[in-house]
């Protein structure tokens, strides 16, 4: 398990800047991203390509910096999954994606300022 340091926090809760990453089990290329300060804080993730291989824009140089980012081998793009009871109506998030430095655990929660993206794209395509 893994913990990531994120300075900001994340949107809504600028207050936690601690998570640990853990494996789920499964299929499914998900993780579990919780909060060191509050346990009862818990995030699942998926890897947004797997959902949508078209799924594309820039990192601003802004957080290849912040992040201390050097090669595209450090990086690692999550995304926040909404769980509904009917599973069908699960969104995920790809206007906020979870930006990973895995070399110096450091993690940032980028807002993408292209609105052809939502937070709440249907987890499963039509």
């Amino acid at each position: 398990m893994t913990t990531y340091q994120f300075d900001n926090g994340i949107p809504g809760f600028e207050h936690l800047q601690q998570f640990t990453l853990s494996e789920v089990e499964g299929e499914m290329p998900v993780r579990l991203m919780q909060s060191v300060e509050d346990e009862s804080i818990t995030f699942l993730i998926a890897n947004p390509f797997f959902f949508y291989s078209d799924y594309e824009w820039d990192l601003p140089e802004s957080v290849i910096q912040e992040l201390s980012l050097i090669g595209e081998k450090d990086v690692e793009i999550w995304s926040i999954i909404t769980l509904n009871q009917d599973p069908m109506k699960s969104t995920i998030n790809l206007l906020a994606p979870i930006v990973l430095n895995k070399s110096t655990n450091r993690g940032k929660q980028h807002i993408i300022h292209d609105h052809t993206f939502s937070s709440r794209t249907p987890l499963y395509q039509a």
